[in-house]
């Protein structure tokens, strides 16, 4: 499974994978993340090997199995 294309909005990516899923990731918990500015948000690449995404600017990013599985204490704060 790979990331084929990737959007930010509204403090969520959203993924599309190779094998067709659409993934909704909420950033919540990816504090260097939230306090960036909209411009630093937006400016991001899908990794060349389509396993995670990586913000330029902000030197840091998400790999795709973090994605798919998100440690407990995000997938609480996101129901919140």
């Amino acid at each position: 499974m790979k990331i084929t294309d990737a959007f930010f909005a509204n403090n969520t990516l959203t993924v599309a994978l190779n094998d067709g899923q659409i993934i909704l990731f909420p950033c919540v918990g990816m504090k260097w993340l939230m306090e960036a500015t909209p411009e630093q948000q937006k400016d991001f690449n899908i990794e060349s090997d389509g396993y995670g995404v990586w913000w330029n600017e902000l030197d840091d990013g998400i790999a795709l199995h973090h994605i798919l599985n998100p440690a407990p204490i995000q997938a609480t704060k996101a129901l919140v």
